[in-house]
């Protein structure tokens, strides 16, 4: 009998982070930032409905999900001490994915507000954050897309295009935010209780979902997703870009950034350009913990590359330095930003169209050399690693930290539409030099050619929507 890593059509994850965001993925359940696999394997628990309790080390939990997806485990490759090992996450993940298509995995729903709870409201579906619950009042009207405030905060405008749609006869009191909503509850038919307000003239996200599924009902649409809502690519993508405007931190601190990378086993920890690493994967934490995810979602392999993020459409997540800032000193860095591997993103374009959704900003430089000087430090102490031997011979000085300007999403189609970009020189192929030696005065390996993305062109060509950090 194979093993579940023997089996075909199945590509196991490369690393414990990896295989720990597609089992929330596959589960439903938004990830967030604690370390290890103890809450994914408490999602799969959760998804097989077994009675398994938390005071359990992950090596029984994850005992026990292997038996319920009959996954002949095997404890001396797949646990290491208490801990589930990759090739574990990779056995159960393959056995959960097995289980999904013959619907024996649940995918988990986001708790609704205790006060919607019962028969009457079985079918609604609640919004997991305030940007998914914003974008699907919008929605329900076809009413101006909608964006977070500073601090997360909802716009009045989500609450006065929806009565002005719904309910234009309505016996509102429109004289504050807080008072409009509860009004619109009190004629929608759904309670309106203290945990829908917050301090500050604000709407929770109870009473979000309150008021979102009080609309749905009145429309007949209760039961709708997401996935319903944003349709094509434009509005997806501005979707994303907001819900990264609300909960992207602002300000990364390279020391900071490159701990935090280290802590959760991620990529990038060692790496000089560490911006790029951290943006993402903060990146898709929020989207992860903003939307909740489609249980057929599209494909985001293409052989080696793995695009970063998928709703409806396919996105990838890139970091783009517009200013480089020395002492008192500012200039404009480059107009490209580097993309993934021109083949996978040929692919993905053809099959089903690949957006982009690319954070700008600021870098302050290394001027005084203590940043380079504390990175390897650790990459020697923490890592056991000495730096790499570069290539030219030449060090470009670091980034010691970056500051986030805006948040911009681009599309495109087709393989029309990417020759197109390429013909007005928004996309271009872009040959990669070699990788870092491993011995000094021997060349590295090559590396596969990618796409980079001019950013004046695209702007006025692929673009789809852009967000501007408040200052």
């Amino acid at each position: 009998m194979p093993t579940p890593l023997d089996r075909p059509f199945f590509f196991p994850a490369e690393t414990i982070p990896e295989a720990i965001e597609r089992i929330y993925a596959l589960t439903g359940r938004a990830p967030d930032e604690s370390r290890g696999e103890k809450r994914a394997l408490v999602a799969l628990r959760d998804a097989l409905d077994l009675d398994v309790d938390l005071v359990r080390t992950n090596a029984v939990l994850g005992k026990a999900i292997a038996d319920a997806l009959q996954v002949e485990w095997e404890p001396a490759r797949y646990t290491e001490r208490n801990k589930v090992t990759l090739d574990g996450l990779n056995a159960l993940l393959e056995g959960a994915t097995e289980a999904r298509h013959r619907g024996s995995l649940r995918q988990l729903r986001d708790s609704a507000p205790e006060s919607l709870e019962g028969p009457a409201w079985a079918a609604f579906h609640p919004a997991r954050s305030k940007i998914e619950a914003v974008t699907r009042i919008a929605a329900l009207t076809r009413a101006p897309r909608e964006w977070l405030g500073p601090g997360g905060k909802e716009h009045k405008s989500v609450l006065t295009n929806l009565a002005d749609r719904l309910l234009p006869e309505g016996p509102l009191n429109r004289s504050s935010k807080t008072r409009l909503a509860a009004s619109i509850a009190q004629v929608f038919g759904v309670p309106w209780t203290d945990r829908c307000e917050s301090t500050g003239e604000t709407i929770s996200l109870t009473g979000l979902n309150t008021i979102l599924a009080g609309a749905e009902r009145h429309l007949g649409m209760l039961g709708t997703e997401i996935t319903d809502t944003v349709t094509d690519p434009t509005d997806e993508g501005s979707a994303l870009a907001a819900a990264i405007l609300a909960r992207l931190p602002a300000r990364w601190d390279g020391r900071k950034a490159v701990q935090w990378l280290d802590s959760r086993g991620l990529r990038g920890a060692n790496d000089n350009e560490w911006q790029g690493f951290y943006g993402e994967e903060r990146a898709k934490i929020v989207l992860g913990g903003s939307f909740t995810p489609r249980e057929d979602p599209p494909q985001v392999r293409y052989g080696n590359t793995v695009f970063d993020y998928a709703l409806n459409y396919v996105w990838d997540i890139k970091v783009h330095t517009e200013l480089q800032i020395t002492g008192t000193h500012r200039r404009p860095a480059g107009d490209a930003t580097l993309l993934n591997d021109e083949r996978a993103i040929r692919q993905c374009i053809a099959d089903q169209g690949l957006g982009f959704l690319i954070i700008g900003g600021a870098a302050q430089m290394d001027h005084t050399g203590e940043f380079v000087a504390w990175h390897r430090e650790f990459k020697s102490r923490r890592r056991g690693k000495t730096p790499a031997a570069s290539n030219s011979g030449l060090s470009r000085v670091r980034k010691a930290a970056f500051d986030v300007m805006h948040i911009e999403s681009f599309w495109v189609p087709n393989t029309p539409a990417l020759d197109a970009a390429i013909l007005g020189g928004a996309l271009k192929v872009r040959p990669i030099g070699r990788q870092a030696p491993k011995t000094a005065g021997i060349a590295g390996a090559p590396r596969a050619d990618k796409f980079e993305m001019r950013m004046r062109t695209s702007r006025s060509s692929i673009s789809v929507a852009r967000f501007d950090w408040p200052n």
